[in-house]
């Protein structure tokens, strides 16, 4: 029997079903099964190139590793095996298979492109950038690495050199869509925006019904408070991928640019639909119906946002100017306490557990020392202050009070022990002692709003210190 007659039709490589291609590999599989593979090993090898290109990832392993058995010096077979490696994140063993690709066949620059990824991916990026070098003295006009070399550089914000090789690469090859899409990332992330919008327009030529090219023509052109332009890129995005809700948000927020604000209500809500996890979209949403005046829908959807996100702050001060609408005293207090109180956590968010633990340690041996010291004065303010660093409220209180056997009015101490009282909810004692320190020194009041900007000019903050 003829089997490349009767294994493959003349329409190989055009698209398969996944039943079709099963079917190819089951066979393929027998045939190593019952000894065959040398007999049938160039169709074992074809069918290992269709599992590359659909993804029978598995299979293909099993296929090349069988491969490999009869022609263990296969270049091809152990860069192909590589490929499969990298598929399932398997670094380490794609790694291997394309050094020993590469031992049988050195100037191959596909595997040099491959095993670079293999490289990036376990760290290796002195090796990754070697070798992606090493295949461009191959091929000094190999797309395919440049475009890597470009790719590797942008993932590590060296945009500047990126632009270099993603520029080279469209010169070979104009029609090299990624290349223009990448350039634009590029340029647009440079705060190059007209050379991002004219190489979006590029791939955009290319692939007309990309929405995420359509998108990021949108954010260039809302970057450049173009809103109208970027509400039409958005909505071109949105008509190819209905589903896509960054592109609904983006719209809705050039829509709230332009005071379009139920148009803008309608494309938050879209994108709320698609991600119900982002505290993002209900503050949106809550302050396009603030815009028009309907309080208490835009209060439901500030809790949403903080149901979501506990430390949003901006939901936190839309209801605290709700409740100051109403008169409602006892909730305005209560969400002037909760922005202090997240302001403070936010301020230590960006710290990684380690490196948190490591100032906490730090920041109590500090503590230790002054309390096996005489104190003066200014001793008992950075010793309160260290123990506010560490949210000992009480501590840093009676720290407080101690300056103010020194002098019984001091403005620091006073608003030292406003912030603790806000963080053991004492809120009433808070208010007072911070407005007294106010009282005592105006330059506090400046202080705060630094320290607090979420309260400046909002109707929660005016409307409390001027109740008392």
């Amino acid at each position: 029997m003829n089997f490349s007659d009767d294994f493959f039709d003349d329409d190989f490589f055009p698209l398969f079903d996944d039943e079709k291609l099963k079917t190819k590999v089951q066979k393929c599989k027998e045939y190593v099964s019952n000894g065959q593979t040398i007999t049938f090993l160039g169709n074992i090898e074809d069918t290992i190139q269709l599992c590359l290109e659909y993804d029978f990832t598995e299979d293909g392993i099993f296929l090349t590793e069988a491969a490999l058995e009869i022609s263990p010096y296969s270049s091809e077979l152990w860069h192909s095996k590589g490929i499969f490696y990298n598929n399932l994140f398997e670094f380490d063993k794609a790694y291997l298979c394309f050094e020993k690709s590469l031992s049988l066949n050195p100037s191959d620059a596909e595997a040099m492109i491959n095993k670079s990824i293999a490289e990036d991916n376990l760290g290796l990026w002195d090796e990754s950038i070697n070798t992606l070098e090493n295949a461009l003295a191959i091929e000094p006009n190999n797309e395919e690495v440049l475009f890597n070399l470009g790719i590797f550089y942008q993932r590590k914000d060296y945009f500047e050199k990126a632009v270099e090789y993603f520029k080279r690469t469209v010169e070979i090859d104009t029609e090299y869509g990624d290349a223009w899409y990448e350039l634009g990332f590029c340029y647009e992330s440079s705060n190059k925006l007209d050379e991002a919008l004219s190489a979006y327009q590029k791939f955009l030529d290319i692939e007309p019904y990309s929405a995420s090219g359509w998108y990021n023509f949108g954010i260039v052109y809302l970057k450049m408070n173009s809103y109208e332009k970027a509400i039409n890129c958005f909505e071109l995005a949105t008509s190819i991928n209905e589903d896509f809700a960054n592109a609904w948000y983006n719209c809705g927020i050039a829509y709230s640019k332009i005071n379009r604000f139920i148009d803008s209500r309608i494309a938050f809500l879209k994108a709320f639909e698609m991600d119900p996890f982002d505290d993002l979209i209900p503050l949106n949403i809550a302050q396009s119906f603030e815009a028009t005046g309907d309080y208490d829908s835009a209060a439901n959807y500030f809790r949403a946002a903080i149901k979501i996100s506990k430390t949003n702050l901006d939901a936190y001060v839309g209801l605290g100017n709700y409740y100051a609408r109403k008169n409602n005293r006892d909730k305005m207090i209560e969400y002037f306490s909760k922005i202090v109180k997240y302001t403070l956590y936010n301020n230590f968010s960006d710290f990684s557990e380690r490196e948190l633990r490591n100032h906490l340690e730090d920041v109590n041996k500090e503590i230790d020392i002054y309390n096996n010291s005489e104190l003066n004065i200014e001793d008992y303010f950075k010793l309160a202050e260290l123990y506010i660093e560490v949210g000992r409220w009480n501590d840093a209180i009676l720290t407080y009070q101690k300056s103010l056997k020194y002098k019984s009015e001091i403005s620091n101490s006073f608003y030292g022990m406003a912030i603790c009282h806000f963080m053991l909810n004492k809120n009433e004692d808070a208010l007072k002692h911070l407005l007294h320190s106010f009282s005592l020194n105006p330059g506090n009041e400046f202080n705060f709003i630094d320290e607090f900007p979420y309260f400046e000019s909002t109707q929660l903050y005016i409307k409390l210190t001027d109740s008392i």
